[in-house]
């Protein structure tokens, strides 16, 4: 009888493994899709990463293994399709790469709760432009903002993604299209360059911390990748319509959700 039950014990241990590894990929593989066409896919990720057991701090780290990957992989999609220049990876990703390094040291100090605040506010603001303003978003424009303005745009951006990660695509997206001039297809594709810059720097610092859960962040990388790849393919076959439209209803859910938290 102790033999039996120790039997059942094993079993429903495996399982219970297979089926979190199995939750995991499947959250991973909603994330990329999501962060790969707009944003916010690390709210999905973080809080399961915490639910699976990892301190909030550790799984900001962890978090990061799957959003490179995902981000390296569509930036190799995109690149098929010539959708990024050298040159304006370089511009948009070197400011929000230095950014980057100062938010993942911690040098942002701000209280929490205010910084999602914050952060609801502005996604609220972009969920409005998105609606009101459908041109904006759909087609390239030239913009005669002092290049100051983008470089100064960037490194702030790169601050917050190297602290926090979560909802960094939202802006990234806010300023290529509103300060860059891009459409929304091609800002996608800039945007996951800039993403994979980032945070190829931020994870290093963590790991050197010792702060990243590694066969954790490789799992959910599985499923980031997949999600990516699925997420490029769908953006270059809709095309600027669509994904207005699912950033649109993106960007409303995630504000109310960060709003609804505090």
């Amino acid at each position: 009888m102790h033999i039996s039950l120790k039997f059942f014990e094993n079993i429903g241990g495996t399982l219970m493994s297979i089926l979190s590894v199995a939750l995991v990929i499947a959250v991973g593989f909603c994330s990329g899709f999501l962060n790969v066409l707009a944003g916010g896919g690390s709210l999905l990720t973080i809080p399961l990463l915490v639910f699976m057991g990892l301190d909030v701090s550790v799984a900001n780290a962890t978090n990061r293994v799957g959003v490179l990957f995902q981000n390296v992989f569509a930036a190799q999609h995109f690149h098929k399709k010539s959708l990024f220049r050298l040159k304006d990876c370089l511009f948009f990703g070197l400011p929000s790469l230095l950014g980057a390094a100062l938010g993942t040291f911690g040098a942002v100090s701000l209280d929490e709760r205010y910084l999602r605040i914050a952060v609801a506010v502005l996604i609220c603001c972009m969920a409005v432009l998105l609606v009101l303003k459908p041109d904006m978003w759909e087609r390239e424009r030239e913009i005669s903002l002092p290049r100051w303005v983008l470089i100064l745009a960037m490194f702030l951006i790169g601050v917050y993604g190297g602290f926090i990660q979560a909802g960094v695509g939202f802006f990234l997206l806010w300023a290529l299209v509103g300060l860059g001039g891009k459409d929304l297809l091609h800002a996608n594709a800039l945007k996951v360059v800039v993403i994979a810059m980032f945070t190829t720097l931020s994870l290093a610092i963590f790991l050197l911390n010792g702060m990243v859960n590694f066969p954790l962040g490789v799992v959910l990388a599985i499923g980031n990748f997949m999600g990516g790849i699925a997420g490029a393919h769908f953006a270059i076959l809709k095309g600027n319509r669509w994904l207005r439209l699912i950033l649109s209803v993106v960007v409303t859910v995630s504000a109310i959700r960060m709003l609804l938290s505090l």
